[in-house]
Parts: structure tokens; sequence; C-alpha cells
């Protein structure tokens, strides 16, 4: 006996990039879900602690908002230098974990609604703003698609941490 598969109902490109949009994003917020203020600072090298990568998602996803919204930035310089790069810092200062988590919310949030009304001729547009350091970023779709994998790259980087901090993976 032969088994059929049928195929899905057709899905519109925006619900496609919501849905990849959302489930990075989810899956970083419920792999931070059992951390604390202290833990979220915490990682054994050659990790980086829960904190760093909260803003460095958070850094990534306001500067495509930035680029390709036109918004002004939810973050402050201080902090985009302190997240956005892969430098060490005193992780014991910032934030508290409450606060990034709710950053990282929000720009979700905000870009959420700008990808909610994109058409399909919306991904050939190019950002009027010059990308810093990566060409990629200057095309609409393509910036898009980098976006989600960057969270979702980082997910298992963060999948990673809490293995080496002796936590369970929930997924």
């Amino acid at each position: 006996m032969t088994a059929t598969i049928e195929a899905a109902p057709p899905q519109s490109l925006t619900d496609h990039f919501l849905h990849s949009f959302d489930l990075a994003h989810g899956m970083v917020l419920q792999l931070a879900e059992d951390f604390d203020d202290a833990s979220a600072r915490l990682a054994p090298a050659p990790h980086k602690p829960l904190v760093w990568f909260l803003g460095h998602l958070t850094c990534s996803t306001d500067y495509f908002s930035t680029l390709h919204q036109g918004t002004e930035s939810l973050v402050t310089e201080e902090f985009s230098r302190r997240y956005a790069g892969n430098d060490n810092q005193d992780w014991s200062i910032g934030p508290s974990l409450e606060e990034m988590i709710d950053l990282y919310k929000a720009v979700h949030a905000r870009m959420r609604e700008f990808v909610a009304g994109l058409t399909p001729s919306d991904l050939d547009k190019e950002s009027p703003l010059e990308p810093f350091g990566d060409d990629r970023l200057k095309n609409l779709g393509k910036a898009l698609a980098i976006i989600q994998m960057h969270d979702a790259y980082h997910c298992g980087q963060v999948g990673c941490l809490r293995v080496a901090l002796g936590k369970h993976v929930p997924f």
C-alpha cells in the first residue's frame, strides 16, 4: 500500500515570511524562559551569555527597520556598540533580562507589522540608505531572509549555551 501525501494549502508569501520570522523569535524567547538576571549573564568559554544574544538580535532587527522602514532606532548608540558586534564585555552591567526581552519583543513587533504589509513586488525594493558593511542588506527581500536566518542561527547557539549551563533544550 502506498501512502498518499496531500499538498498543503497555498500560503501567501507574506504569511510565509511572518511564520519564519515569528518562529525564530518564539524559539529565542522559549530558550530564554528559565533564565534569571544572574544566569542570563553567565557563559562558559567559548559561549556568549544570553543577554548578548538578546541584545545582538535586537540590534540586527532594529538596523533592518532603520534601513527598510526608515524608522528611528529603538536602541541607543551605546547599546548598539555593546551588543551589535562580537566583543567580549563585562556582562554583569547593562539592562536587566526583563528589559532586554521587552526590547527584543518591541523591535520584533515593529518589524512584524511592516512585514505583514509587504507585497511580493515590495521584495525587490532597495533601501534608500547605504547598509553598513553588507551590501546584501540593501535589497528588502534579501535583507528579510538574512534577518530570519540570523535569528535562527543564533537560536542554535543559545541552545548550545543552555547545554553548557546544564539546562535542557526544550525542542
